[in-house]
């Protein structure tokens, strides 16, 4: 009977698609288990499932499933059951984002299948820690990973495996933009699977991997603005996909033929597309998918301009990638939805969206989790290698004390002679050797010095070159007495990362107005110090020249000047990045009340010690998607006595330090500006200097650091 249900499973695993759907493959494998017996089928039916689950998208059932599975592995201690159940936990983490559990489980797979010597488990796990390295932008790690995989595959001659590497080496390659090297290695996949095609030409599984290879073609295509060949290739994908039933593959190729039509601007051709794989996805189920394809849609309608269209699918890909704890669509539904409201001109909620979606950013790459994987992985290879070395410590010892035993009094006089012989030989030898050494480390010792006094030069030189700078930006920076002069009741804790700044601050006066704002440039060091020269004296010239006082309309005109003098107005041929950041206040006594405007930044007011955030636009100023038309908008604040205003750049909060070295943060830094409230703003200023430092610590400062308080 077991053999029988073993045959089972086997046969059930090797169904397509296109011969029972994946929910007759769920319901069957469920109704089986109500019977089945506590065995390792039941461990294997169980694992099947889980993989049934995550195909559909169902990651919670799935990851219940495995589970199981490895509960009751463990229970009759069969590896190879327990090996795949943590295969399968490692890929649901993996679609779900959680790159650190995927490499856990998916590093104690590969540790059970070495042990058992299951080199095609092996090869499947060093393949799967290679795919998590993929998303995690580690590359070296990956392809390391790959090529481990790759060596296995083709020691036991596992074409099908081999091909699926060459494809996966081709991801990491298109992911780091090398399309070239990519189209090359998805091409060798290619060919292995057509020479499996004329030996076996009705290889289903093979089939399947022919349509994924001409799909990923097709992606290299699109990424070279080929797109006569990208169609040509996704078409041949569809074409296999339907013969062998794949609805999944054929609903993402439909997709990716969408975006081509997308990125040609043919809208009414890309709906079509997405509409079809959208009906598929809906079809089987595919979760995934959906979300991914109703983004797709919406982009699509939101070109089209009809926004309530496209609110209503951004929404829904929003709603299905939260149900499933899909990261990634979380991640483009976000900044989707950034854009609509953008364009709808509700500029409030496009910024709320927009730092969803930086949050989630976060969370999928962060440093702190980046680390932890290392670490993990560290770990690992040296517990592997102590095993190792163990092993063959013992395996050594035993031959050198059979040797020993046997050889001993033979080999003495032997081995004498020669040790002789050979010492005389390396004793003249190194002799030679040592005269030649020192001769040609003579000459390169001269030769280094002669580069370090040029070197020593040319830094010195620059150094002063920069140092210059610093004087003429100091210069041009509002000095202290006339700060004081204006504001008596105010601090600037102002500190370049390097010996210029990328950030400034800056203050006049402009009928009965007092305007004071702080910029943000972008970069630091030398070009940073360009922009913020750049953008001091266009404020100089809006203000004092073309006489305009009002926050907005100053923002607008220095926006303006940006994309004019650095050529930004043309969105084709537009690469420069730079811009800036600003938050500006105009204080009014006369009409007793201060004017908030900001670029992309904000500022804080603390009144009777409760803090308040005082939101900018979501724009910067000049940048790659700079516009000339963008419009600003301003905040009026009635003037109350003892009102605190604090305008910043990103430098403090950026900082990374602390016990876990980890940033600031804009929440750590709002609550030590509440805490360190005093009458005088100059010990204010001494309290944020000692926590900036005491965060930093032994760290480098990251970015420049500029901070002006005031007090009305």
């Amino acid at each position: 009977m077991k053999k029988i249900l073993t045959c089972f499973l086997f046969v059930l695993f090797l169904i397509p698609q296109s011969l029972m759907a994946q929910q007759a493959v769920i319901d069957s494998l469920i109704t089986f288990l109500k019977t089945a017996q506590e065995d390792t089928v039941k461990v294997n039916s169980l694992n099947l499932l889980s993989t049934q689950y995550t195909n559909t998208g169902s990651y919670e059932q799935a990851l219940q499933c495995a589970q199981k599975a490895q509960q009751h592995a463990e229970k009759y201690n069969y590896q190879k059951g327990i090996a795949v159940s943590y295969h399968n936990i490692g890929t649901v983490n993996w679609y779900k984002g959680d790159y650190e559990k995927a490499l856990e489980n998916h590093s104690k797979a590969l540790q059970i299948r070495q042990a058992i010597e299951d080199k095609q488990g092996t090869a499947s796990s060093y393949n799967n820690i290679g795919l998590v390295y993929t998303n995690l932008g580690n590359y070296e790690k990956s392809m390391e990973s790959f090529l481990k995989a790759l060596k296995i595959r083709q020691e036991i001659g596992e074409n099908q495996g081999i091909a699926s590497t060459y494809n996966n080496i081709g991801n990491v390659y298109r992911s780091q933009g090398k399309t070239e090297k990519a189209l090359d290695n998805y091409l060798k996949s290619l060919k292995i699977k057509e020479e499996i095609r004329m030996g076996s030409p009705n290889d289903i599984g093979n089939k399947k991997g022919l349509g994924n290879s001409y799909n990923n073609i097709g992606l290299v295509y699109t990424d070279q603005g080929d797109y006569m060949k990208s169609l040509d290739y996704y078409l041949k994908a569809i074409k296999i996909r339907l013969e062998i039933g794949d609805k999944q593959g054929v609903a993402y190729s439909y997709t990716n033929i969408g975006n081509i039509y997308y990125l040609q601007g043919k809208y009414e051709k890309a709906l079509n597309s997405q509409m079809k794989s959208l009906k598929i996805d809906e079809e089987i189920g595919f979760k995934e998918g959906i979300a991914v394809v109703c983004a797709n849609i919406g982009s699509v309608y939101m070109r089209q301009n009809k926004f309530e269209k496209t609110y209503y699918y951004f929404n829904r890909s929003l709603t299905l990638s939260k149900e499933i704890g899909y990261k990634a669509g979380l991640k483009v539904a976000y900044i989707s939805l950034s854009e609509l409201y953008e364009a709808q001109g509700d500029y409030k909620q496009s910024y709320n969206y927009h730092k969803l979606y930086s949050d989630i950013k976060d969370t999928l790459l962060n440093e702190q989790s980046s680390r932890q994987i290392a670490e993990m992985n560290t770990k690992y290879d040296s517990e592997k290698k102590d095993k190792e070395l163990i092993k063959k410590d013992a395996e050594i010892s035993k031959q050198q004390a059979e040797t020993e035993s046997q050889n001993l009094q033979r080999n003495a006089f032997i081995t004498g002679f020669i040790l002789v012989l050979a010492l005389a030989f390396f004793i003249l030898r190194s002799y030679r050797q040592k005269q030649n050494a020192n001769n040609l480390l003579e000459e390169k010792n001269l030769l280094i010095e002669n580069q370090k006094q040029l070197v020593e030069e040319k830094n010195l030189k620059i150094t002063d070159s920069i140092n210059y700078g610093k004087r003429i930006q100091q210069a041009i920076l509002p000095s202290q007495e006339l700060i004081k002069s204006l504001l008596p009741d105010s601090f600037i804790f102002f500190r370049p990362k390097d010996i210029v700044s990328g950030d400034f601050y800056w203050i006049s006066e402009k009928d009965d107005k007092l305007l004071i704002a702080v910029v943000d440039c972008t970069g630091h060091g030398v070009p940073g110090a360009f922009m913020s020269m750049i953008g001091n004296t266009m404020l100089n010239e809006i203000v004092n020249v073309k006489n305009i006082s009002e926050p907005d309309q100053i923002l607008d005109q220095l926006n303006k000047g940006i994309v004019s003098i650095l050529h930004q107005n043309n969105s084709e041929t537009n690469t420069q990045d730079d811009g800036m950041d600003i938050t500006i206040l105009a204080i009014d006594k006369t009409n007793n009340e201060i004017t908030f405007a900001g670029a992309n930044h904000f500022a804080y007011l603390i009144k009777n010690n409760e803090l308040k955030t005082l939101e900018g636009d979501v724009f910067s100023i000049g940048g790659m998607f700079g516009k000339e038309d963008i419009k600003f908008s301003n905040q009026k604040i009635k003037i109350e006595k003892g009102n605190t205003f604090y305008l910043f750049t990103d430098g403090f909060a950026d900082q990374f330090g602390g016990e876990k070295n980890t940033k600031f943060l804009s929440s750590r830094f709002a609550e030590l500006l509440q805490n360190i409230q005093q009458p005088d703003m100059e010990q204010q200023k001494e309290k944020l200097i000692s926590a900036f430092d005491d965060w930093k610590g032994n760290n480098k400062q990251l970015d420049d650091v500029c901070v002006f308080g005031v007090k009305i």
